[in-house]
């Protein structure tokens, strides 16, 4: 099966001379005219956001107005007006927007595809009122990576103006075949602390792994952080928002869902597996939100789990998305519902060194102290560790056979935790765990 992955590169042109400013100002100037016009004619006539229908209603009129200017920019002008509307519209249809109308305020220039704009590796030349534009790049080793691994440019470009340099964004898109083996799975659950993954061969649990990524803490700490800085002052202040932009959060966050995303896509290869994951959207974390004080509200949305589908749909792995409802309260293996009010939350803490365990010596340096919640429910006779029976029940949707243990004993079964940013197992813990045992074994 193939499989069309796709990257978008960020790349920042040399400063422009004032001829090339110039021509690429009236023609932003102008897209910027078009599309306030295009959205307020969508909304005012409630024509549909569907590119032919939008090439039916705005081309012919905009070519009259604007002869010289070339076609691809005008078709640019209603893929990105119906773009603001459609979203315009998902959002006032949920209520959370107040306005009449959208407002288009970074304004985005598209070419939809090569007929009016070239690439030949160092620069890219687009074509205006005033003729070919030649834009020069600035070299980036992500560019070239892209540029020399296979990769080829699709047909879209994007450009915004930002002083007299241009940011551009390419896509580049590849074909790779997915190969996937009848029986193998990857079943994942993603939670606020670590991502937990079933690993099934065969239609068989192999083993079980647990990645923790700590997003949830991060989350907290850094609104305590900002809370801090922002005490007493607006944040609206220049010295404020520059302390804001020093924390990089976001960046942050983004690199450990890179890594961990990495480690199952390598797993799921290794395997041939299909993998399975949780279907979460961005409603449903708005449900989620409702009703909760401040600070469980703020984890809420800031979680992590759409962000992680993403990036892992763009693996070039075979992804298929199961309803998780009650995978993380029901027994995998009888059925029976478990009792969320009966938690117990188990704290473990393991000192490491990292640099050791990959093979690479540092003398001692880079002790690393790892803490890890297990968070065992009510099952009865035993306790079942809440984060590791959520993927079998997932498995279980999409099999619907009882699971299967690689050996005769299942009170046998551990999840091992692995540390994401190297991928190096670090502790065990059992999933299923006797009453009377008050320590992990």
């Amino acid at each position: 099966m193939l499989k069309t992955l796709r990257r978008t590169v960020r790349v920042e042109s040399d400063t422009l001379n004032y001829w090339k400013y110039r021509v690429l100002k009236e023609v932003e100037e102008v897209q910027k005219r078009m599309v306030d016009e295009m959205i307020e004619t969508i909304l005012k006539e409630n024509l549909p956001t569907t590119r032919k229908r939008l090439h039916e209603r705005f081309y012919k009129y905009y070519k009259a107005k604007y002869p010289s200017l070339p076609s691809r920019v005008i078709e640019g002008a209603y893929i990105v007006a119906g773009r603001i509307v459609k979203s315009f519209r998902e959002r006032r249809k949920k209520g959370l927007t107040k306005k009449d109308k959208p407002e288009y305020k970074k304004v985005v220039v598209i070419y939809p595809n090569k007929i009016n704009w070239r690439f030949n590796k160092l620069s890219v030349s687009v074509l205006t009122h005033k003729g070919w534009v030649e834009i020069p790049l600035r070299i980036t080793k992500q560019l070239i990576r892209y540029l020399y691994e296979g990769w080829r440019v699709a047909e879209e470009l994007k450009l915004r103006l930002i002083g007299r340099k241009v940011v551009i964004w390419l896509t580049f898109e590849k074909e790779e075949e997915v190969n996937v083996k009848e029986g193998n799975y990857l079943s994942i659950d993603v939670n606020e602390n670590n991502v937990t993954v079933a690993v099934f061969e065969g239609f068989k649990l192999k083993e079980i792994r647990r990645y923790e990524t700590n997003l949830g803490r991060i989350v907290v700490n850094y609104a305590i952080r900002r809370k801090e800085i922002t005490k007493g002052y607006s944040t609206k202040e220049e010295l404020i928002k520059k302390k804001l932009r020093r924390l990089r959060e976001r960046e942050r966050k983004l690199d450990v869902l890179r890594k961990t995303v990495k480690r199952i896509a390598e797993l799921a290869k290794s395997f041939n597996a299909r993998v399975v994951v949780g279907k979460f959207s961005s409603m449903a974390k708005e449900r989620m939100e409702k009703d909760k004080n401040d600070e469980l509200r703020h984890r809420v949305h800031q979680w992590s789990v759409v962000k992680f589908v993403e990036l892992l749909k763009a693996q070039p792995v075979d992804v298929e998305e199961v309803s998780e409802a009650y995978t993380s309260s029901i027994n995998p293996f009888n059925g029976k519902k478990l009792k969320k009010s009966k938690q117990i939350i188990e704290r473990i803490v393991k000192v490491f060194n990292p640099y050791l365990m990959t093979g690479t010596a540092h003398e001692g340096r880079g002790i690393k102290v790892f803490r890890v919640n297990a968070r065992y429910l009510d099952g009865g006779d035993v306790l079942l560790e809440r984060d590791s029976i959520a993927p079998l029940n997932l498995m279980k949707k999409v099999d619907g056979r009882v699971v299967v243990f690689p050996s005769t004993s299942p009170n046998e079964l551990r999840v091992t935790v692995y540390e994401p940013s190297r991928g190096v197992p670090v502790v065990e813990l059992e999933v299923i765990k006797s009453k009377d045992k008050l320590r992990h074994g």
